[in-house]
């Protein structure tokens, strides 16, 4: 299985992690305590080697103190969390801003160490890319970036696989909970519905699946993808979603992001090294970026993580990339990735024709709050006083302080059925 990777903040805060931890699904090193104590910042703090474009690996020092002021700018970034009048708009832009105010200083005024610093530099922004799930940092805003909360502990992965968790919770479901292969038509979620010769009672929800079949309900929890939201909202809900509702699918941002599988018949890595890092060296976060995709689009690749175990993975490199370069690498073949991904590493490692290509490739707010509000809403509608409501929204797009994670999607759906819990509870109006 090469699809959900990491449990992204192992620790008692992470109910992932706990769930993993009960079925056994983890390995002894994911389970030691220390490891759940770490601060890592939602970044990867494995151990690394830096290659540059010059074909050498880069002074650890100057990478570290470069990383250490980009850390630093992302940590004070939090000081605008609520504030009306934020100094840039983005946190792109407020970023370059201060590395521009500290350039004089950079690297003891030496030139040629401030510039590897500045290339350094780039890449902390295109990992962030990847980690904000983004083409630019200049399309995430400075204000609401602090809300985004990282939980403590070493990113670890399943032994056998994230499916393997997905597969002991639907062993613990009766047979026949779960329907696959039902692709939903519409949902019509104001309306009085009854099962055919049952009079009695009525539904105010009616979810139709393309083979024609139909489930009435009293209520439904959405958990499909922003992505898919943004694109068929308007045909999959009948009546369409409240213009408030759609405003929110519409102004929450999301961008692509690509893994690269790279196989290999002999590592070319040593063995303790499980991150290879990218670095451009004739890059600047204070210049654009070329816009030819097609000549560059391969430098936007943040480097590769080793997979861990080789006994289970072989010897595989997983890429990362991020934005509108990662879109322009889905429209090409798998041989022109391959072909481009063998010229970064034979030019980052500085082995040329000597390095042997991989043998294989596959790849693969406020808003925040109005997403994950019930349907209906309006306090007008005497069927929000007298029954509970029909539509609610999880899903990690939906969860204001772990978007983009495993665990908020699992944290959104819980959250929805605890809103279901307390309706329940709740006394029956007269």
């Amino acid at each position: 299985e090469m699809g959900a990777h990491w449990i992204h903040g192992p620790s008692p805060g992470n109910p992932v992690f706990c769930l993993a931890s009960r079925y056994g699904l983890l390995g002894p090193e994911a389970a030691r305590e220390e490891n759940q104590q770490v601060e890592a910042g939602g970044h990867p703090p494995m151990p690394s080697v830096t290659y540059g474009s010059s074909g050498k690996v880069l002074n650890p020092q100057a990478v570290r103190e470069a990383r250490a002021l980009f850390s630093a700018l992302l940590a004070s970034t939090r000081a605008f969390q609520g504030s009306k009048e934020p100094p840039w708009p983005s946190v792109g832009q407020y970023v370059r801003a201060e590395i521009a105010r500290t350039v004089p200083s950079m690297a003891g005024g030496h030139e040629d160490a401030r510039r590897l610093q500045l290339a350094v530099l780039a890449a902390c922004l295109k990992l962030e890319c990847c980690i904000s799930g983004t083409h630019s940092m200049d399309l995430v805003g400075l204000e609401p970036f602090g809300e985004y909360v990282s939980l403590p502990g070493l990113d670890c992965t399943f032994p056998g696989g994230y499916s393997s968790l997905a597969e002991r919770l639907l062993a613990d479901l009766p047979e026949g909970t779960v329907l696959f292969n039902k692709p939903v038509r519409s949902i019509q979620w104001q309306g009085s519905f009854r099962e055919e010769g049952d009079d009695a009672r009525v539904f105010p929800v009616r979810v139709e699946c393309e083979d024609g079949d139909a489930f009435l309900a009293d209520h439904v929890i959405i958990t499909v993808p922003l992505g898919f939201l943004k694109e068929r909202h308007q045909e999959l809900f009948q009546p369409p979603l409240p213009e408030r509702k759609a405003q929110a699918i519409r102004n929450l941002g999301f961008g692509t992001n690509n893994k690269i599988f790279l196989e290999f018949e002999q590592p070319f890595w040593e063995p303790e090294q499980q991150l290879l890092e990218v670095v451009w060296e004739d890059e600047s976060p204070l210049e654009e970026p070329s816009a030819d995709l097609e000549t560059s689009w391969f430098r936007k690749l943040i480097g590769f993580v080793v997979l861990q175990p080789p006994e289970q993975h072989g010897h595989v490199l997983c890429g990362f990339i991020a934005g509108k370069e990662s879109e322009y690498m889905e429209t090409l073949s798998d041989a022109e990735v391959l072909s481009a991904m063998t010229r970064v590493l034979r030019t980052m490692t500085g082995a040329r024709p000597a390095l042997p290509p991989p043998r294989g490739i596959s790849r693969s707010g406020d808003d925040i709050d109005v997403l994950a509000q019930p349907l209906p809403e309006d306090p007008r509608d005497p069927r929000v006083r007298t029954q509970p409501r029909g539509l609610l929204f999880a899903g990690e797009a939906t969860h204001r302080t772990f978007y983009s994670t495993t665990h908020g999607a699992l944290l959104s759906g819980w959250r929805e059925a605890e809103r279901l819990n307390q309706l329940f509870q709740a006394p029956v109006p007269a």
